[in-house]
């Protein structure tokens, strides 16, 4: 199961950029607890800008 909840910056992120949401969607749950890792790291929107980015480019999920 998913901890803590996806962060508010990464799920507006998402919803505004349907090629992450789509991707995103498409990983396993443990690949997108690493996202999401990943995302609570970050240390501002330009950084949350770009791991959205990354996973909208990814021509399939993590894995």
């Amino acid at each position: 199961m998913l901890s803590e909840g996806i962060p508010i910056g990464f799920g507006l992120g998402l919803a505004m950029h349907e090629n992450a949401m789509t991707n995103y969607s498409g990983m396993s749950e443990e690949e997108q607890e690493e996202v999401l890792e990943k995302a609570r790291q970050a240390q501002s929107k330009r950084d949350m800008e770009i791991l959205i980015n990354q996973i909208g480019k990814m021509n399939q999920p993590l894995g």
